[in-house]
């Protein structure tokens, strides 16, 4: 499903927004084990994609949570975006597929109060591999400080 896209081009603008969306369902439950509850919520994550306008580059699951990709994602806020894809997705798997995942979630909750969100670069297969290898860990621990502390800010000059 990655694929590197083209620059979007506006009437005043030509560039790419690409982000990193991490959804982690209530309770950090398993529900994603089981390949049908999968399948429904990459139907509905697309479904809901498209009334927003964004494009979902690539999705890939863990046990106990959802990797989405996200571009052009310009003229949707951040909040908008998680929130139009974690209310529909929440509404149409409850409403529809309750007995999927009756048994490891309860009440009226299928994904977590929170998310983890990244801006990244060009979408490709090996971005795609990178960022879902490390943010396996819960979000606050899967930093690599080290890295970040080894960079040296470098001057415009210096980029090619």
């Amino acid at each position: 499903m990655a694929r590197e896209l083209e620059l979007i081009r506006t009437a005043s603008s030509v560039g790419e927004i690409n982000l990193h969306l991490q959804l982690t369902p209530a309770y950090r439950r398993p529900i994603f084990a089981n390949e049908q509850t999968r399948d429904l919520v990459k139907i509905y994550f697309l479904e809901e994609a498209k009334k927003l306008g964004v494009i979902i580059s690539a999705m890939d699951f863990g046990p106990d949570h959802a990797h989405l990709f996200i571009t052009n994602w310009k003229h949707c806020s951040l909040e908008k975006l998680v929130n139009g894809l974690k209310g529909f997705t929440s509404f149409m798997m409850r409403k529809f597929h309750w007995d999927l995942f009756r048994s490891l979630l309860w009440g009226k909750k299928f994904w977590s109060a929170g998310y983890f969100y990244r801006t990244v670069g060009v979408v490709t297969k090996d971005a795609v591999k990178y960022y879902v290898e490390h943010s396996q860990k819960k979000h606050w621990q899967a930093v690599d400080y080290q890295y970040y502390q080894d960079k040296q800010q470098k001057l415009l000059a210096e980029f090619n």
